[in-house]
């Protein structure tokens, strides 16, 4: 019987080929993966490292999908990146930022946002009056002529000046606002409230018979778009005082403090004017209840960016 030689060569080679084999194979499957992964995808697309980053660490699968079905802008990220972004405004966004080249990104995101990117009365729409105290009223937004709320209700004379008119909703929350007043030495009065559209239309045609339209636009807001007629919206001023700088006013500033805790806003902020397209108004409050006055309190935004954010269509 005659024993082969074990061939330590031949055993080398067949090692060898099967360890590349199998190399070729794992090569073959992560290659492939990676070519089908978010990070070659994006690099494809021209997306450099820094930006990958961000996008993976950041956005949801969606979003991903989604950039890598347009083509690469490099505007895109910017805008994703702002903290009030809305997803289905983005080509609005793109595009006044291609006529705007100097606009920051916040400020467009903001912008169009609330829709005051395009010609507001060419772009006017109806109220959601069933987002109850969140619905929103503003130059786009209006409600119809016929529109009353439903639990209106006469202001009881210690708490505003005759004839006065609120929601009830409000009504509660604001009597326990100036009754908590009056505990810290502070006495406030309701100035103005309810304004049904026929009360607007007249207060908007006489300042339009002497100002014009265009100039009484910047400052009155037409017949259906005024918040008063939500009945959500009034003036809350102290009593028998005038006030000439609410800065150190203490009245205006305990105002400040406290007024989100009965669900209440200040409606039109000197810096949110752009935004609003109304002046200022130190004293306007507007009822949207305390989680959505607490929100917009601590992040210092208008109810206009509040709605088109968080509450939206």
């Amino acid at each position: 019987m005659v024993v082969r030689k074990f061939n330590y060569f031949r055993f080398f080679i067949f090692i060898v080929i099967l360890v590349s084999i199998i190399c070729g194979i794992v090569y073959f499957i992560k290659d492939k993966n990676y070519k089908e992964s978010y990070e070659y995808k994006l690099i494809q697309k021209g997306y450099n490292e820094n930006e990958i980053k961000t996008i993976l660490e950041k956005y949801d699968k969606d979003r991903i999908n989604y950039l890598l079905d347009v083509e690469y802008n490099e505007h895109i990220l910017p805008f994703m990146n702002e903290k009030y972004y809305i997803h289905s405004k983005l080509n609005d966004y793109l595009e006044y930022k291609k006529e705007n080249k100097k606009s920051e990104y916040s400020s467009i995101v903001e912008l169009v946002n609330v829709e005051l990117h395009v010609d507001w009365l060419d772009n006017m729409k109806e109220t959601d009056i069933s987002k109850n105290e969140l619905m929103l009223v503003n130059r786009v937004y209006g409600l119809s002529e016929e529109f009353v709320p439903s639990d209106l209700v006469e202001v009881p004379s210690q708490y505003a000046y005759s004839g006065k008119k609120l929601s009830q909703r409000v009504l509660d929350e604001v009597i326990k606002l100036i009754d908590d007043a009056k505990n810290h030495g502070y006495t406030f009065v309701i100035s103005d409230g309810y304004r049904s559209y026929k009360e607007q239309k007249d207060i908007y045609d006489s300042y339009a018979d002497y100002y014009g339209l265009s100039e009484t636009d910047t400052f009155v807001a037409r017949p259906g778009h005024s918040e008063y007629q939500t009945g959500l919206s009034f003036d809350l001023k102290p009593y028998n005082k005038i006030i000439e700088d609410v800065s150190i006013n203490e009245e205006y500033l305990w105002l400040r403090e406290n007024a989100h805790k009965y669900g209440f806003i200040f409606r039109f902020e000197k810096e949110d004017t752009h935004l609003t397209g109304f002046p200022s108004g130190d004293w306007r409050l507007r009822y949207v209840g305390k989680e959505a006055a607490t929100i917009i309190k601590n992040e210092g935004i208008c109810f206009d960016l509040y709605y088109a954010y968080y509450v939206g269509e």
